[in-house]
């Protein structure tokens, strides 16, 4: 068998990508590549909706669990070591999975982003924080915009630290551009979509389920051991929010309802990313599409290549 191309997952928070893609795993005999950059930190489980331990022990996974809460991971880094579980699945002769909800890192990898690895400037981080701490997310990006076009493309402009990292690339005449979209169609994409209404019930009560199992537990720890709402792993929804609990901002209630808010407005970031109207992707409505018929349908796709 000479393997050709990776399967892509991708699709919203709460689409049941993880379930999905282990369960494919299982019936092609494979293994998972996380692109999620929540995963890739340890002991941040509950609120990131980590597969569970016994899932990784009956596939293997690739880029979970791969640093301290309290370090910094960079998409350069990331490419490298996707890059390299891939061809370390493809010698095994297995057809690499790749599945998460972070469009960037996933765009970055499809596409071969080149992205040249610059040492942090602390001092000019700490500038542009002060900007977007008095002036606003907003403003940042359209100062980015302006000051560097080219490092304003295809970015979350509402997470602060990756549009301070677009800047500081471009402070050091980088363009963080795509080279090409897919480049030698390497990559098989399929996405999981359903009603908005419907995804938005199904976020609610996943976020309620993550309290009540012991979310808030999760984030004491994580404080203990040196995190705080400037941790690069706090920059996943629903850490800070938790934080401003525990220290007596907010009440419970109202974190959880600001958590709510931003998986949605998350929603609609990944929708941009992975656009419905994409002819690269293979789109399933989960409401009209068994898990089942979706496998079945990935499997003769492949088979046929």
């Amino acid at each position: 068998m000479v393997i050709s191309k990776s399967i892509v997952i991708v699709g919203p928070t709460a689409s049941g990508k993880t379930d999905l893609s282990i369960k494919l795993a299982k019936r092609i005999g494979s293994s998972i590549i996380n692109t999620d950059s929540r995963l890739f930190y340890k002991n941040l489980d509950i609120g990131t909706g980590k597969p569970s331990k016994p899932q990784r022990s009956e596939v293997k996974h690739y880029l979970v669990d791969i640093i301290d809460s309290i370090d910094d991971f960079s998409i350069s880094e990331f490419i490298k070591k996707a890059s390299k579980a891939i061809s370390q699945i493809i010698t095994d002769r297995k057809i690499p999975i790749l599945v998460g909800g972070s469009g960037q890192y996933t765009k970055a990898l499809i596409e071969g982003w080149d992205i040249p690895e610059v040492p942090p400037d602390i001092e000019l981080r700490m500038s542009l924080q002060e900007i977007i701490d008095s002036k606003g997310v907003d403003f940042f990006y359209k100062k980015l915009e302006k000051d560097f076009p080219e490092n304003a493309l295809n970015i979350d402009r509402k997470n602060p630290r990756r549009l301070i990292r677009a800047y500081e690339l471009g402070k050091n005449n980088i363009v963080r551009a795509p080279k090409s979209k897919n480049p030698s169609n390497l990559f098989k994409l399929y996405g999981l979509t359903l009603d908005r209404k419907i995804l938005y019930s199904r976020i609610d009560e996943r976020i309620d389920k993550m309290i009540d199992g012991g979310w808030v537990e999760e984030v004491r720890k994580l404080i203990s051991q040196g995190c705080d709402p400037k941790s690069n792993s706090f920059s996943s929804i629903g850490y800070r929010e938790i934080y401003s609990y525990i220290i007596g901002i907010t009440n419970l209630e109202e974190s959880k309802s600001i958590i709510k808010k931003k998986t949605r407005n998350l929603v609609r970031h990944q929708y941009n990313w992975f656009k419905l109207n994409d002819p690269e992707i293979t789109w399933f409505d989960i409401n009209s599409y068994s898990q089942g018929e979706i496998i079945s349908q990935i499997v003769e796709d492949f088979n046929e290549n």
